[in-house]
């Protein structure tokens, strides 16, 4: 009897594992029918978008100390301009009133002219602007192939000074980096400038490509000039493109990188140093990516108008005057008309 009722209890054990896989087949087959059903309607998980622009305003700010006997001060500072596609620069105040503005060799700049100056001086930059963002991707979407003419390019395939096109090393390794397209070759290029170069700050002058490569070492002005000379050395043109950039932390909002003319797109910027990182999904989508957080300013390597440097150049008439500058960046809200 004891036997019987356990061979009974045995089938039903197994009767209900039976009906507890059969419910289980079940339920993953609903649930696989309802993942197709929604991978069918929504192919793509939505991803959040990268911002397209960026409202900030800019205060810049150069004090003069003037210990001596100075007779004149002259101060030239560069003043970014609206770039289609760029940026749009909203407003732009000054204290004191410049002397003069001018345009000159693509640049727009302000001089400041301190007449038997004070012990010291204060010149204020104010600027507001909606910075733009553009890159390898929005260019591809927006230039639907088109075929720009390889016209007026010469100054950005030339060798000149820290972009050293012509020497002996920047030859050997542009020969040995390939591809079967400009774009290919570009990124090939931006490719080799990181995996040989570390970044690093130095307070020296700026060093130019030969000794970047050399030393394997650099920061952004390194980075660009490394790119720039290795383009041209392969007949791409690149430009030098100075500026600032914000949201960057603590790192000076002071920045250089690098335009390359592409003839499918134009003019389309690259930051190799912003893509120094290890990770290569992050490289590959920073080469093609480049959030709205760039304000250009100059796009000359060597410019004599402000003393061969990136941003600003003074001269002085008499004993020596010294300056010292400050950057502060911040986020503004657009402003949007008010509605009833």
């Amino acid at each position: 009897m004891l036997i019987v009722l356990l061979e009974t209890l045995m089938e039903l054990r197994k009767l209900f594992l039976v009906l507890l896989l059969v419910i289980f087949i079940h339920s993953e087959d609903l649930t696989a029918r309802s993942m197709l059903r929604q991978r069918r309607e929504y192919p793509h998980r939505p991803q959040k978008k990268m911002a397209q622009r960026t409202m900030v305003e800019l205060d810049l700010s150069y004090d003069f100390s003037v210990p001596g006997e100075t007779f004149r001060i002259s101060f030239v500072v560069i003043l970014p301009e609206t770039i289609p596609g760029r940026q749009n620069i909203l407003g732009i105040k000054y204290s004191p009133k410049p002397t003069r503005v001018f345009n000159q060799n693509g640049n727009r700049y302000a001089e400041f002219a301190f007449i038997r100056p004070d012990r010291q001086e204060k010149v204020k930059i104010n600027i507001k602007a909606e910075l733009l963002r553009y890159d390898l991707l929005t260019a591809r979407e927006q230039a639907e192939k088109k075929h720009y003419e390889s016209t007026g390019l010469k100054d950005f395939l030339k060798h000149e000074r820290y972009i050293e096109k012509d020497h002996a090393e920047i030859q050997q390794i542009a020969e040995s980096i390939e591809g079967s397209t400009q774009i290919e070759i570009v990124k090939n290029i931006y490719n080799y400038v990181i995996d040989n170069m570390e970044y690093t700050t130095h307070n020296d002058n700026d060093w130019g490509a030969v000794k970047a490569l050399q030393c394997r070492k650099g920061d952004c002005t390194e980075y660009s000039d490394l790119l720039i000379a290795l383009c041209r050395a392969k007949n791409i043109p690149a430009m030098f493109v100075a500026g600032y950039t914000v949201g960057f932390g603590d790192i000076s909002p002071k920045h250089n990188w690098v335009e390359v003319f592409l003839q499918d797109y134009g003019w389309v910027p690259f930051d190799p140093s912003w893509g120094d990182v290890n990770n290569f999904i992050l490289r590959d989508r920073a080469f093609s990516r480049m959030r709205p957080v760039y304000m250009y300013l100059n796009h000359i390597r060597n410019d004599k108008v402000i003393n061969n440097s990136h941003f600003a150049g003074y001269k002085y008439w008499g004993d020596r005057a010294r300056v010292k500058d400050s950057i502060e960046f911040k986020r503004i809200s657009p402003i949007f008309p008010k509605t009833r």
